[in-house]
């Protein structure tokens, strides 16, 4: 009796189904920590796979085939989405994350350049079981009825472990994600995430009330250790007095193709001829969030830390934020931003009015000519924009205006008409190859826009600003070709510091005509306090958590997203935590060498997980629009 019972269950839905999840499970963690962890599998994973199967078992017998195929297609497509999000972002995706799968769309060109065959393995049983449909061998045999007792006491059992992981766990605080889903298990980690919410699990008490603002200022000055500069002490304090601020957004830059010269052919010939009249900031740290782009447009201008775990857009949109285009709307100034993808896209209908931005050119204005990629090229928005600009300058209305580049978004595929950077054969079919050709694109069009604007007479009466979003090529989303390729041309290892690194470049005709380059540690926070003050606003009334860089030297920045919670650049090191501090990293900014003694810079660990959650409770502090 017993025996035949463990055939028939064998033989069962529920059987082949719970081992078919829990199989891929198993290979998700192999793709995930190149390991094979049957045990650490079983012990996390396991449960919450029961606790569906169990639940399915027990539905009327006619309703059970269809239950378990949806749920065996729900968790294939999951486990697909995990590997994907972890191959491009380095990160086990939110479960506030999955919800951004709406924006698929709009990328899917990028989507399908990080699908590898071997993730096809999560969809072969469903071929299989398409076959068993075709000759009649599905639905499977059915349960007895009497035996649903021994399942009810499974989902107890998948309940309890579950509980019990849950409650292990819940209270261990891990800075990498990828490492704490490891050990919590991905399926516990996620339910940890959903019953905390992502940004308390790691969670730090701060000892300020974020409602004071001059208190506030003066915690968030005291743990950063910046020295106060009196307004009229300050290197170029309104040096740019009314003049326009055109801000350019280009997207996926990283600095290292800017100077680069490949076998003698320089991949931006005019951004560096822009450098001897400019201020270029090399080691400019990039501190997104999952948001990307919009991250990027929310840190320029309020210079506030993102969300940790959300884009900000879609966490904070209904927020009426302290910013730079309010800042410069009541000195008289017109506030535009110009964006030729969808106003949806990251929650840009709602982030802009947030951000007190007064007028926005989106998707339709640019029309359908000249598509690129995801849409209208940037040469197509820098001729829309113009004539916009050119009608307030004739008016003699000052404006800021923010122009966010599209055209060199992964996977960086340009028409052949554009394509006009001439590579060596070594980069020909090349991902790092399309995205020199991307970047020599951009170069291309913001030149042209350039001279455009002095053509207008607008260009000797504004400052422009050229900074990247966010990098374009990810190491474990990339071939290893890639990766040497890009070794090559850096002249040695391609390391995390020069995929975070964009550059940051401020032209002013008649104030940056010398040229200077700023060696010193900077971040995207640093972006608004520096062109502030070169505009002469001040910033006396307003939270921000970076620094002025014409009047600042010493820096601490943080990010969380694409490094693990804790890590930060100061004036030394690159410090990236494992579990927590005293596992973590250090790496010397200037030879990447690892340095071995790192106690020195645990007061900068603590101090930037203030700093991260100072501006976290004061974004939730800010009233609604």
């Amino acid at each position: 009796m017993k025996n035949s019972f463990l055939l028939n269950l064998s033989k069962s839905h529920f059987f082949i189904f719970t081992g078919i999840i829990f199989l891929k499970a198993l290979f998700l963690r192999y793709l995930l920590f190149q390991e094979i962890e049957l045990t650490q599998t079983i012990v996390l994973e396991l449960s919450y796979i029961l606790i569906f199967t169990s639940l399915f078992e027990l539905a009327k017998p006619s309703w059970k085939p269809v239950l378990y195929l949806i749920l065996n297609t729900l968790f294939s497509i999951l486990f697909l989405a995990v590997i994907l999000y972890y191959s491009f972002f380095g990160r086990i995706v939110t479960y506030f994350a999955l919800f951004q799968l709406g924006q698929v769309g709009t990328i899917n060109e990028s989507v399908s350049a990080l699908l590898e065959p071997i993730y096809l393995l999560f969809f072969l049983d469903l071929v299989f079981l398409l076959v068993l449909l075709v000759f009649k061998k599905y639905p499977l045999p059915a349960l007895q009825l009497n035996r649903k007792i021994i399942l009810a006491v499974l989902l107890v059992l998948g309940v309890g472990v579950s509980a019990v992981n849950f409650n292990l766990h819940k209270d261990e605080a891990i800075s990498n994600n990828v490492i704490a889903a490891q050990e919590k298990g991905i399926l516990n980690y996620s339910a940890l995430e959903i019953y905390y919410g992502p940004e308390n699990l790691t969670a730090i008490e701060t000892n300020v009330s974020v409602d004071n603002l001059a208190e506030l200022k003066e915690e968030i000055n005291r743990i950063k250790e910046l020295e106060i500069v009196p307004e009229e002490e300050r290197n170029y304090f309104n040096a740019a007095e009314g003049r326009n601020l055109i801000v350019i957004q280009v997207e996926s830059m990283q600095n290292f193709p800017v100077g680069l010269d490949v076998d003698g052919t320089e991949v931006t010939p005019h951004l560096n001829k822009l450098l001897d009249e400019s201020f270029y900031f090399p080691n400019t740290a990039q501190q997104t969030g999952p948001g990307n782009t919009s991250d990027a447009e929310f840190i320029l201008n309020t210079s506030l830390y993102p969300v940790a775990f959300n884009p900000t857009s879609q966490t904070f949109g209904n927020k009426k934020f302290p910013s730079l285009p309010r800042l410069l709307t009541a000195e008289n100034y017109k506030t535009l931003t110009f964006h030729a993808d969808d106003i949806s896209f990251w929650n840009r209908d709602e982030l802009y009015p947030a951000l007190g931005i007064g007028n926005y050119y989106y998707g339709e204005f640019f029309g359908k000519d000249d598509v690129i990629g995801i849409g209208p090229s940037d040469r197509v928005m820098f001729e829309k924009a113009l004539p916009i600009l050119r009608g307030h300058h004739v008016n003699d209305q000052p404006f800021y205006a923010q122009l966010i580049g599209l055209t060199s978004h992964h996977p960086f595929t340009l028409p052949e008409a554009d394509r006009q950077l001439e590579l060596p054969e070594r980069f020909n079919n090349s991902l790092t190859g399309d995205y020199l050709v991307s970047i020599n694109y951009m170069d291309t069009v913001i030149n042209d826009f350039i001279e455009e604007l002095k053509q207008e007479g607008i260009y000797e009466n504004s400052v422009i600003a050229i900074y990247g979003d966010h990098f374009g090529l990810q190491q474990s989303a990339i071939s290893e070709n890639d990766v040497d390729l890009v070794s090559e041309l850096l002249g040695r290892e391609y390391r995390t510091m020069d995929r975070l690194n964009v550059p940051f470049i401020i032209h002013a005709p008649g104030i940056t005509d010398e040229g200077q380059t700023f060696e010193k540690t900077s971040g995207q926070l640093d972006m608004m306090p520096t062109l502030a003050n070169l505009l002469g606003i001040s910033l006396n009334e307003q939270i921000v958590f970076g620094q002025d860089l014409l009047n600042h030297d010493s820096n601490l920045l943080g990010a969380r997203y694409y490094l693990p919670i804790g890590s930060f650049w100061n004036d030394e090191v690159l410090f990236i935590p494992e579990k927590d501090f005293d596992d973590g990293n250090a790496y010397d900014l200037e030879t990447d060498k690892a340095v071995e003694d790192y106690e020195q810079y645990r007061d900068d660990y603590d101090r930037i997980l203030q700093l991260e959650k100072l501006s976290d409770e004061y974004m939730e502090s800010l009233p609604e629009q």
